[in-house]
């Protein structure tokens, strides 16, 4: 299948998702919001989509009025880098001042039994001392969840978004404007709504594109298809089992053309014990083959666990654990897939965030995270000769938010990062980094 014939089939599943939703007979909505990338000094904030306010206190009569769908807001941050380009001491780390601001529009329009989702961000970034880094960033995520009269429901999305490549290469510290584009789309469908077993199957097309000259060699492109069946033994927990197949290739990879393939036999769990707890699971046999990057074949597993549990209305603790190839990479239930750095063939992570509700208007949120990469250099060495090495990134900082009202959130925030690498390798470099920086926020609904 190739990358061209499976946005023509997407594209066919959007005419047949629009068909079925003049088809449709109105209901009551439910909301099933999509989730953003995360955030960075030089990328656009979480595309988080826009809920809507509650009625209005003088509202009165049987209805009151419904709430706007739409939402504008501005963004401005200033946040200070100690080591701008994540390089070992020397004559490279260097400190600077990053100014950010930024736009974002949003739809969260329910009608009839479907539910329409639009969050667009945008920020232009200025450097204080390295100007050649000016850039604007974005990130643009759509979602339909469209049901018909009978069992049949299920989700359209898109993504698309562009932020700074800030890595070193092959153990070489870049201080080029090297950036990256993200694109995404991804149909899934399920039968059997009401039902304890229920199909689900879909498609997903992806591409990321590299821009500058020592980087443009690690675009990649992905098609992927899946199907699994579902059982939901109640409401709070479900099990999915299922078959997911990915196919993609660089193109512009040094020594030649590299195909690459994927398939994993997928066991997906849910479980929501109580409205304090949640758990979402997911273990994979992996396969994966390549005509070029030899040293990138592998069976494995592969898998991801995230928790979030409320113990209290103060307290929000969110654990996220996970392992994972370069290529093919998915969440729990969305079909759409993406990459980590290309770079890197193999990475495990870990990470943890607790919010604690000081008062109405006050939260504290102290996180940390761990991520241990494999890396090779098959970018510029293909075959058997290409090396490898693993490299260890910890991180930890604490954020305060403060909201004096409904439509004005300021933040202010300290992250502190450390790398290592195991022994002395060219592929990777260590370094340490202090980042700092607050920031505004302010949207109308």
């Amino acid at each position: 299948m190739t990358h061209r014939k499976t946005l023509l089939l997407l594209g066919l599943f959007m005419a047949t998702a629009a068909q079925a939703q003049d088809n449709a007979a109105p209901t009551a909505p439910s909301a099933n919001p999509a989730a953003g990338p995360a955030t960075s000094p030089t990328a656009a904030p979480p595309a988080a989509v826009p809920a809507p306010p509650p009625a209005g206190a003088g509202a009165s009569g049987a209805a009151s009025e419904e709430p706007s769908p739409f939402v504008f807001g501005i963004h401005q941050s200033l946040t200070s880098d100690s080591n701008l380009f994540r390089a070992p001491d020397g004559p490279l780390v260097r400190r600077d001042r990053i100014s950010s601001t930024g736009l974002r529009l949003g739809v969260d329009k329910p009608f009839g039994r479907q539910h329409f989702m639009v969050d667009l961000q945008a920020n232009a970034n200025r450097y204080n001392h390295n100007k050649q880094l000016n850039n604007t960033d974005y990130s643009a995520n759509a979602r339909l969840d469209w049901e018909t009269v009978e069992r049949i429901s299920g989700e359209l999305s898109a993504q698309q978004r562009q932020s700074l490549f800030r890595d070193s290469l092959n153990g070489v510290v870049s201080t080029d404007r090297n950036q990256v584009r993200s694109s995404a789309l991804a149909f899934q469908a399920r039968v059997g709504l009401v039902t304890r077993w229920s199909f689900e199957g879909g498609m997903a097309a992806s591409e990321d594109k590299y821009t500058g000259a020592t980087v443009e060699n690690r675009d990649v492109r992905q098609t992927s298809i899946n199907g699994g069946l579902r059982y939901r033994a109640s409401s709070a927990s479900s099990a999915r089992v299922g078959l997911r197949r990915t196919e993609g290739r660089y193109p512009r990879l040094a020594g030649g053309n590299d195909h690459f393939t994927r398939n994993d036999l997928d066991l997906i769990g849910t479980f929501n014990p109580s409205g304090a707890s949640s758990l979402n699971a997911r273990v994979s046999a992996t396969r994966e083959r390549h005509d070029a990057q030899l040293q990138r074949d592998n069976n494995g597993w592969t898998g991801a666990l995230g928790w979030n549990w409320r113990p209290t209305g103060k307290l929000d603790l969110a654990v996220d654990l996970s392992r994972d190839r370069s290529v093919g990479r998915t969440g729990f239930d969305t079909s759409l897939i993406g990459t980590e750095t290309s770079d890197t063939n193999l990475s495990e992570a870990a990470s943890l965030a607790l919010t604690w509700a000081a008062t109405a208007k006050i939260s504290v949120v102290p996180r940390a995270a761990y991520v241990r990469r494999r890396l090779d250099n098959t970018f510029s060495a293909t075959g058997t000769g290409a090396t490898q090495t693993t490299d260890r990134t910890a991180s930890a900082g604490l954020e305060v938010r403060y909201v004096p009202l409904t439509a004005l959130a300021l933040s202010c925030n300290v992250m502190r990062e450390q790398r290592r690498v195991d022994g002395d390798s060219p592929l990777t470099t260590p370094y340490n980094a202090t980042v700092a920086g607050c920031s505004a926020d302010f949207a109308l609904r």
